[in-house]
């Protein structure tokens, strides 16, 4: 495959419509082709704004009581008896996987409930909590939408202590390891993520602001394993954390959180990964990271089949 024909399918390939083959295709020249992949993360971002712009409009937000009703309704279409209902449990655990994943597609497709697209304000400590307007609609799908805030708060968290705690200041319980034995114990996503992250930031910066690697390994916080690069930018110590994650529907739209006076934290998640910027730098500053180094490792996943 060479440049011409892959850019011809780069907006494909970003939306997942292409077959398994011709995406190891992309994958083989991408890796050997740094203007291929500039001009794919450019795309990638150029979507992103839109997208951003477009959900941000206020005539296109989606009325969350709507959303709730709407998804309400999907679900008891799915759960609705049917000739499913012949197979037993296993129908039914089938028609219920159909309405977690309709709750899961408004969630996250619809952007109706706040904090979940919307960058640079929220804290960690407001992540998760209550709607008072929501709350007047209580149904499962709320729940299960509470719960994914919930998690995602507790993940962010756990992120801001792994670079408190090992970053900033040795604390941890469990000795680190390298890289490469992660990658033997706990899956191939961690071998050589310190070298994409190192080329993406090298490839995305001019070289006005100096960007020092100071270390990378695997290390454990709370009970969350984590891939750590640490790095160094305008003298504050900038954590990236990479951990696998079971949410649903991966996104590439930037999540932020506030830790105290001090911390802030840029996150997002695709396939089975978060990945988070975690820093004493401003969030402008750790999302322009974060949106910097997010192609590189969302692409050394599909390479790997991670």
């Amino acid at each position: 495959m060479d440049c011409r024909e892959l850019k011809g399918m780069m907006d494909s390939y970003i939306s997942d419509e292409l077959l398994v083959e011709t995406n190891h295709g992309m994958l083989r020249h991408l890796e050997n082709c740094p203007a291929c992949r500039g001009e794919l993360a450019a795309r990638r971002d150029l979507r992103l704004r839109f997208r951003d712009t477009i959900r941000q409009a206020d005539e296109n937000r989606v009325d969350p009581v709507f959303a709730t009703r709407l998804s309400a309704r999907l679900r008891d279409r799915a759960l609705r008896p049917n000739w499913w209902d012949a197979v037993g449990a296993y129908g039914r655990v089938l028609t219920a996987g159909l309405a977690v994943a309709a709750v899961a597609a408004l969630f996250f497709g619809f952007g109706g409930f706040g904090w979940v697209f919307e960058p640079a304000r929220t804290s960690v400590g407001d992540i998760g909590q209550s709607n008072p307007a929501n709350d007047r609609v209580p149904t499962p799908e709320l729940e299960i939408v509470r719960a994914v805030k919930a998690s995602w708060k507790e993940l962010t968290s756990k992120a801001v202590g792994d670079h408190e705690n090992c970053a900033l200041d040795y604390k941890l319980a469990e000795a680190p390891i390298t890289l490469d034995d992660a990658a033997k114990q706990y899956g191939p996503f961690n071998k050589d993520l310190d070298k994409v992250i190192e080329k993406a930031v090298k490839t995305g910066f001019d070289g006005s602001d100096t960007v020092e690697f100071l270390e990378s390994h695997s290390c454990v916080f709370d009970g969350r394993r984590f891939a750590h690069i640490v790095i160094k930018q305008k003298g504050k110590v900038i954590s990236v954390l990479v951990t696998d994650t079971d949410l649903p529907l991966g996104s590439d739209d930037i999540m932020t959180a506030s830790a105290g006076a001090k911390i802030n934290a840029a996150g997002l998640h695709f396939g089975h990964h978060a990945v988070f910027v975690v820093s004493e730098l401003p969030n402008t500053e750790n999302v322009m990271l974060a949106r910097t180094i997010a192609p590189a490792i969302r692409l050394h996943a599909e390479k790997l089949g991670a």
